[in-house]
């Protein structure tokens, strides 16, 4: 099929990773039409064919964090040799559906090694076999016992960050702590091209709603389907941040793609964000699509991005009091 895509919309490195995975899943049902544990295989084996060209850490060792269930299982990504500067707990996207560590391994390696930080991915439940709220509690719970866990890194500052999804659910988790007064203090978040709204009815979302752009607007709603099956539900405040109270959050980096259908909510969320009260940066990158990060390693626009991440972390380190 020939692509409908005006000339030049696209960076011509972000229009190649496109191309990519498009062929990566060329005859790969609609994941819709699959079993969980058989669309998360083939989407996961689609994203292994990336080139990927991984910085040397010090050490990589997966574990079980607690006794939730389910079990929650975690890497951590320590970057050596000298000790970390601190700790961030990164959440994978893939719709609240699919992905895992694997798939960003490459992306959480690169922010270790960048900002000399602990990294502590989470394989946090997938629906629909876990609904919300389960991988949100098991996320807030993890930040609240980390040091119980983890208790080397326990002194460290603490930041939460994901992407799509793991954005969402990052603020959310942020949020849920402030509402609940616990006292863990988280000191940034880290947010690439997140979910912050279920009503899908912005613009970009009619500009960017075809598979040229990554994500398409069938998909989110389907993926909303598989993670809050009670449509009333999607529009509570921890589903849906930009409904929600944001007052006395720590300070945010969110990194937004032009194409995308979730552009708009992102502008908006940084808006709101500021409005609350927070210190916000927010970066727009031209001529991205959503998941461009994931092309850091082919593409000048996605390494440039992810090093204004790692630079922020970097700074933002060496700005804050460790936790206590």
């Amino acid at each position: 099929m020939t692509s409908a895509l005006p000339p030049g919309l696209l960076d011509p490195e972000i229009a190649a990773f496109r191309r990519h995975m498009a062929q990566a899943g060329r005859d790969f049902p609609p994941f819709e039409t699959l079993p969980p544990e058989t669309a998360r295989s083939l989407a996961a084996q689609a994203r292994a064919t990336l080139p990927a060209r991984a910085p040397a850490l010090a050490d990589v060792s997966d574990i079980v964090l607690g006794e939730t269930t389910p079990p929650l299982r975690a890497r951590i990504f320590s970057p050596g040799p000298s000790s970390p500067d601190g700790v961030l707990v990164y959440l994978h996207g893939g719709g609240w559906t699919m992905f895992g560590l694997d798939t960003h391994d490459r992306l959480m390696r690169e922010y270790a090694a960048g900002a000399n930080m602990a990294v502590v991915g989470l394989d946090y439940a997938l629906a629909p076999e876990y609904v919300f709220p389960v991988a949100l509690e098991q996320i807030m719970d993890c930040l609240r016992t980390l040091p119980v866990h983890l208790p080397a890194l326990g002194g460290l500052p603490l930041f939460v960050g994901g992407d799509s999804a793991g954005a969402n659910l990052s603020l959310a988790a942020a949020i849920g702590l402030r509402d609940a007064g616990i006292t863990t203090r988280l000191h940034g978040l880290l947010l690439s091209y997140g979910v912050y709204d279920s009503a899908c009815d912005t613009q970009s979302y009619t500009r960017f709603a075809g598979p040229d752009f990554m994500l398409t607007r069938d998909e989110m709603l389907f993926f909303w389907q598989r993670y809050i099956p009670d449509a009333d539900r999607r529009a509570l405040p921890l589903a849906s941040p930009l409904r929600a109270d944001v007052a006395d959050l720590p300070p945010v980096f969110m990194t937004i793609a032009e194409c995308d259908v979730l552009a708009d909510e992102n502008h908006a969320m940084a808006e709101h964000l500021r409005a609350a009260g927070n210190a916000v940066i927010a970066r727009s990158y031209p001529g991205t699509t959503h998941s461009f990060l994931e092309a850091l390693d082919i593409s000048g626009v996605a390494a440039s991005a992810v090093a204004e991440q790692v630079a922020w972390l970097r700074a933002s380190c060496a700005e804050c009091e460790p936790a206590t």
